[in-house]
C-alpha cells in the first residue's frame, strides 16, 4: 500500500533506510513492512529473539538499560537517522535492552536476516552500518554521564532536546511513567523537574502530555552533554546524506515543438 515518504517504489523518510545501495533494495522491498507504533509499545525485551529490525520515519523508540532489580536508565535515542536491534547486524540476535516507543508514529519492519545478509555482502552498507553503530556508541557514552552526574532537570531538559530534534512536533504526548522509565528517576523527582521548568515558560505540562513552548529555555537549563550530542546527530546526517543514491536527470522532452 502507498506510504508517507514513498518515492518511485522505495520507501523515503528515514536516512539510513535511504542510503541504502541501489542494488539492495530490490531485495529488501518485498520484505519491508510499514507498521505504526503507538508509544508505550514494546519493540523488544531484554533476553528476546531479535527477529526483525524498525526503522523509524515518524516514531522515536529509547532503547533503555535493565538493572537486576528491575530499574531502568535511558541508553539511546532512536530516530529517523537509524534503525532499532542495531547489534543484530552483527550476528547478536539477542537483545540487551528494552527498547520501547516512546513518540508514535510510523516505522518500517525488515526481518533481521536479511539486514545482516546485506551487511556481509555489501561493502557500502558496511560503511552506512558501520557509521551509524559509531554515533550510537557516541550517544551511548554521552548519555551515560549524564545519568550519572547530572540532576534531574538537566538530564530531562537533555531527552525533551534530543526527541524534539527527531521529531516535527513540539507537542510530545506520553505518560509520566513512561518518561521516568526512559529517565530512570522517580515520577515525584520528574513531576518537580517538569513543573519548574513550566514555571519558568519553557514548556507546558500536564498528565500524559508535555508541550514545548521555549526550546531556548531548556537549552539554557539543560547541561552540557547535549551539545555534543547534537553535534554527533548532525555528523551522522551530513555523512549519510553523502552516501544517499543521486537523483535521476529530468527527462528530457523529446517532442517536436
Amino acid at each position: 500500500m502507498p506510504v508517507a515518504g514513498e518515492k518511485n517504489g522505495w520507501p523515503g523518510g528515514n536516512l539510513l533506510l535511504s542510503a541504502v545501495p541501489a542494488e539492495e533494495r530490490a531485495g529488501w522491498l518485498p520484505l519491508l513492512q510499514p507498521v505504526l507504533l503507538q508509544t508505550g509499545d514494546i519493540v523488544h525485551h531484554v533476553g528476546d529473539f531479535l527477529t526483525h529490525v524498525y526503522f523509524p520515519v515518524e516514531c522515536v523508540v529509547a532503547n533503555l538499560g535493565v538493572s537486576r532489580g528491575g530499574g531502568t536508565f535511558g541508553l539511546i535515542l532512536i530516530g529517523n537517522e537509524g534503525v532499532t536491534a542495531a547489534n543484530s547486524i552483527l550476528g547478536d540476535d539477542v537483545a540487551a535492552t528494552l527498547a520501547v516507543v516512546q513518540v508514535s508514529g510510523l516505522g518500517y519492519r525488515l526481518p533481521a536476516s536479511a539486514l545482516r545478509a546485506s551487511f556481509a555482502s555489501s561493502q557500502v552498507l558496511r560503511s552506512v552500518v558501520l557509521r551509524y553503530l559509531a554515533s550510537l556508541a557516541e550517544q551511548m557514552t554521552h548519555t551515560a554521564l549524564c545519568n550519572s552526574q547530572h540532576p534531574v532537570q538537566s538530564r530531562l531538559c537533555r531527552w525533551m532536546l534530543q526527541t524534539l530534534d527527531r521529531v516535527s512536533s513540539p507537542d510530545l504526548p506520553m505518560t509520566q511513567q513512561l518518561i521516568a522509565t526512559v529517565l530512570g528517576v522517580r515520577r515525584e523527582a520528574l513531576t518537580l523537574a517538569a513543573l519548574r521548568l513550566q514555571g519558568r515558560g519553557a514548556i507546558r505540562y500536564k498528565r500524559g502530555r508535555i508541550l514545548v513552548l521555549d526550546r531556548a529555555v531548556l537549552e539554557t537549563a539543560c547541561c552540557e552533554c547535549y551539545l555534543p550530542l547534537r553535534k554527533e546527530a548532525d555528523a551522522l546526517a551530513r555523512a549519510l546524506s553523502a552516501l544517499l543514491p543521486p537523483l535521476a536527470p529530468p527527462a528530457r522532452n523529446t517532442a517536436p515543438s
